[in-house]
């Protein structure tokens, strides 16, 4: 054993005196830089410098090398270098500033991971990206949609599908602070600023123990800090539909450190607005939605070692929308609403030294709204094509009213505290924290009886409408460690264990995971990961679940907390210094779902009388109830689900600017699927294919193309089986009480004497997600424009969204025609959008 020992050591010992290390710092004599490729020509090694510009590369085989050193709008460097035995080369390198920046679209944007980090689906996402992907409307969530393992709902929102989850499992983390509600104008777009963030870190599984309280995914993003070189300087960024500025600079006054701001604003209110009033397409009372939102973050340094952050965000949606008395369409509304965001953190960094930070951080967050929507919409049962251009006033009989007020509130206060200490060439995490929840809403609701039965009818619309008002205090509590043990120069192991305490249901959680990284040789890398995850019920978490739920106290304490195992192992090749491959492997296992409880009710049925006429009430039976199960707002564990697949990713990105061509390509194969009371379903976003075509060229010194290709198979729907008579309670006595099952008939609806002829509802039988949508495909393009104009960097831009117009169906509109058939009408998603703008740099 003892022989053995010797011969490992002495080994090991000649193979590292024949390898030397590369480590050192990149500035531009103002700032440090991040994001900067490092690669030595020729060979297969090569890295990005991390946020404090600093970079490394260990285990390099002795003798002479050249190190290119690029950047995008910094001039490229080459350096000859020479690595010797057992020694480690220090460098520190300025590079120049070009006089024109020749745009983001040179780079693919994603950063490289190093081979020590066990982290597996980890997309680290270049800001630069969100501004210039077609498309993407210069939005980081519509930019993530592009990437493998991530689903759009739809046209219309920014939620983020990631691995057949829902967005309600995804935690969102902005400077250490979890954020409830990330979207502006309703979900349209997200909060975060692409101009203003630095890093973006989205995991798609197999999250660490530092995070927690979600079973899918995280998106980590942290806002940059200012300019600690120059007063001030900025960049203006305006299109069609809405503006930035941002502002950023060193502290006054020889304070050491920095401040930025930016505030973006939409001019929806301000550009179409007046447009379409001075067209008489709307009243003059009606405002379109918009928002603002204001963003500020400090930074001072008082001492070595000390840094104090604070961060600020005042954000506002608003609309007010009345339909016209001489309106086209049949439907009315009117709604009124204000959505409020509001942030406030503190953090202190100390860093004693070069090994040790400590991270305490606290924090409020507020996100409250208050909504009023009264509406009449013409019966679902009727073909909407037939009511085109029929005058308002005589559509009473026709229409349906639905109204609700909701008025919410959503208030934290958090304290955490982060530690990390560096030993050896091992890395210990460990933390602790705590929020202070309140939660208030109060839902309610008036539907037509008539409404009601269709609702009930609809197996998509898994959620009762009762009224709910509900006021809830309660705490989280939460601790972790972690460690990333440095085995050999190849092989790292991270063990983790976290613990969570959920007030709202009285119960302690441990949440083990482990994961591992190998280094088949410097250009090759496994990853693996295995871990368990919890989520607790809870009001902030309904902007996503889109299921309402009474979560008082007599509920809570009888649930356990939503529960996924993950299981991923991938493998990552650089192919060369420009070209990466990416496999990865996935299973999700979900149990402990928590969904509406079932309790017995009933429905009305009637029957078809054989050689009767089923137009008219005489050619049906007496309606009758049977028992049937009912929905409620009482919450249960009863639902499990599983998700499953396989991603590919090939990625190319430009180390020098002699390269014209970036982008990635990625397919996913993907598996989601539900168990609840006996029964299996599709996933509502299971979406089997996926493909992300992202290329961009460089024609010229001043003009780049950018194209975004996507393809998905149609997510799953539920297909009607035909047609059946509307039955409500009615008041047969004429005492104001309805006390028995009848058929709804025309005349009851217009009050008229004419024979009574029977309205129909769509009948779904048992079917929910039994079909599929068409499959979505769409084209995006964007041209970009470079040029210097009085000292200052500009970019042009034309985007164009879905070029070739493809018309890709979000749902159908099912009516009922004349001859007691099923009619369709596919509702669609974004046409063919042009947009314009600029950007300019000062």
């Amino acid at each position: 054993m003892k022989k053995l020992t010797f011969l490992f050591i002495l080994f090991t010992a000649v193979i590292y005196s024949q390898t030397g290390n590369l480590r050192g710092s990149i500035n531009d004599d103002e700032q440090a830089l991040p994001s900067v490729n490092v690669y030595l020509l020729n060979t297969g090694y090569g890295t990005v410098s991390e946020n404090d510009g600093s970079f490394e590369m260990m285990g390099l085989p002795a003798g002479n090398y050249s190190l290119r050193i690029s950047a995008v709008g910094y001039e490229t460097q080459t350096l000859q270098i020479n690595i010797q035995p057992g020694k480690t080369l220090e460098l520190n390198i300025s590079l120049k500033e070009k006089i024109i920046e020749f745009g983001p679209v040179e780079v693919t944007s994603l950063k490289g991971q190093e081979q020590s980090d066990t982290r597996t689906s980890l997309i680290d996402l270049n800001p630069i990206s969100a501004k210039i992907l077609p498309g993407a409307s210069e939005d980081v969530f519509r930019t993530l949609q592009s990437l493998p393992g991530v689903l759009a709902p739809n046209d219309f929102s920014s939620q983020l599908i990631v691995r057949g989850s829902g967005p309600d499992q995804n935690l969102i983390v902005m400077d250490d602070v979890e954020i409830f509600n990330p979207y502006r104008l309703y979900g349209l777009i997200s909060m975060f600023n692409p101009d203003a963030v630095s890093d973006i870190n989205l995991i798609t599984g197999g999250f660490p123990a530092k995070y927690g309280d979600r079973l899918s995914a995280v998106l980590d993003v942290t806002n940059k800090e200012g300019n600690t070189k120059k007063a001030i300087t900025g960049s203006v960024n305006a299109s069609i539909v809405d503006a930035n500025i941002v502002l950023e600079g060193k502290n006054p006054f020889n304070i050491s450190g920095s401040w930025l701001f930016n505030s973006r604003r939409t001019y929806y209110d301000l550009i179409i607005e007046p447009f379409v009033k001075n067209a008489g397409l709307v009243e003059d009372d009606v405002t379109f939605p918009n928002f603002y939102d204001l963003q500020a973050k400090l930074v001072l340094i008082p001492f070595k070692g000390n840094k104090f952050l604070l961060n600020g965000i005042y954000s506002r949606d608003g609309v007010f929308v009345v339909s016209p008395d001489n309106r086209k369409t049949a439907d009315s509304i009117g709604v009124s609403n204000v959505t409020k965001n509001d942030v406030l953190s503190f953090a202190w960094h100390l860093a004693p030294s070069a090994n040790y930070l400590n991270k305490l951080i606290l924090s409020w967050y507020k996100n409250s709204g208050v909504t009023d929507f009264d509406s009449e919409i013409l019966d679902p049962s009727l073909n909407r094509d037939d009511f085109k251009e029929v005058l308002s006033d005589t559509l009473a009989p026709y229409l349906l009213y639905f109204k609700f007020n909701m008025d919410f509130s959503f208030r934290k206060y958090s304290i955490d505290d982060k530690f990390t200490y560096l030993w050896g060439k091992n890395i210990f995490e460990a933390g602790a924290g705590v929020d202070f929840m309140q939660t208030i809403i109060d839902f309610k609701f008036d539907l037509d009886p008539e409404l009601t039965a269709i609702f009930s009818a609809n197996p998509q619309f898994r959620a009762a409408l009762s009224d709910i008002k509900n006021v809830n205090n309660y705490r989280k509590y939460r601790a972790y460690l972690q460690n990333n043990f440095n085995i050999d120069d190849k092989f790292f192991i991270q063990p983790s264990l976290r613990f969570d305490y959920y007030d709202i249901l009285n119960k302690i959680y441990a949440a083990p995971r482990l994961s591992f990284s190998y280094a088949l040789d410097h250009l090759t890398t496994l990853r693996a990961v295995w871990g368990i995850y919890y989520q607790s019920p809870g009001y902030e978490k309904i902007r996503d679940q889109n299921v309402l739920l009474n979560l008082n106290r007599n509920y809570t304490y009888a649930l356990d907390a939503e529960r996924a195992i993950h299981y991923v192992i991938g493998i990552e090749r650089w192919l060369t210094n420009e070209w990466n491959f990416k496999v990865e492997g996935y299973y999700k296992d979900f149990n402990n779902l928590i969904v509406s409880k079932l309790l017995p009710g009933t429905r009305y049925v009637t029957e078809k009388i054989p050689g009767k006429d089923p137009k008219y009430v005489s050619g049906w039976t007496r309606s009758v109830t049977i028992p049937v199960d009912s929905l409620t707002q009482i919450p249960i564990n009863n639902s499990y689900g599983k998700a499953y697949g396989i991603e590919f990713f090939l990625s190319k990105q430009n180390i020098s600017d002699d390269k014209k061509l970036s982008g990635w390509v990625s397919y996913a194969l993907a598996f989601a699927d539900r168990f609840e009371d006996g029964n299996k379903y599709y996933f509502r976003f299971d979406q089997r294919h996926t493909v992300n075509v992202i290329l961009n060229y460089k024609i010229n010194h001043w003009l780049d193309v950018g194209l975004r290709w996507q393809y998905g198979s149609g997510f799953p729907i539920s297909e009607p089986v035909g047609i059946k008579p509307r039955i409500i309670l009615a008041d047969e006595n004429g005492d104001g009480i309805p006390e028995s099952p009848a058929i709804v008939t025309r005349n009851r609806q217009t009050n008229t004497t004419a024979e009574n002829e029977v309205v129909f509802d769509v009948d779904y039988g048992s079917n929910r997600l039994n079909a599929q949508k068409p499959a979505y495909h769409r084209l995006d393009l964007r041209l970009s424009a470079l040029a210097y104009w009085w000292d200052l960097n500009w970019t042009i831009y034309l985007d164009i969204i879905n070029v070739y117009n493809r018309a890709n169906v979000i749902g159908y509109d099912y009516f009922v025609n004349e001859d007691l058939t099923l009619g369709r009408k596919p509702s669609n998603m974004f046409p063919i959008i042009p947009t314009f703008g600029f950007s300019v740099k000062f």
